[in-house]
């Protein structure tokens, strides 16, 4: 792991207190990133798309393999894919979220 200034460290930590209060204050998803249930289950989701016969979003030689999940985890850290996340709130609420938004959240963290 890098080791970071005093002054990197407080920049990321003011960045992910202005995503979580623009979160909370619009009423927008959180946490601001995939959870490992929600990758699993795209993952899985994409790769069973795959293995009934969808056609890969990504060139399979550049993968390097065939297998339906290892091609499904690239096109999601690539994100190629598609998909709307819905969350269920503590209060009964769905929130529906595309994946793009979310990944393109996640990395300006």
């Amino acid at each position: 792991m890098e080791a970071m200034t005093t002054s990197e460290l407080i920049e990321r930590i003011n960045k992910l207190i202005d995503v979580v209060d623009k979160a909370i204050n619009k009423r927008e998803f959180y946490p601001p990133r995939l959870t490992k249930y929600e990758t699993a289950r795209i993952i899985g989701a994409r790769a069973l798309q795959l293995a009934m016969g969808a056609q890969p979003l990504v060139d399979i030689q550049e993968v390097g393999s065939v297998d339906p999940v290892l091609i499904a985890m690239e096109e999601l850290r690539r994100g190629l894919l598609d998909f709307i996340i819905v969350r269920e709130m503590p209060d009964g609420k769905t929130m529906r979220i595309r994946l793009k938004e979310l990944l393109e959240l996640e990395r300006t963290l």
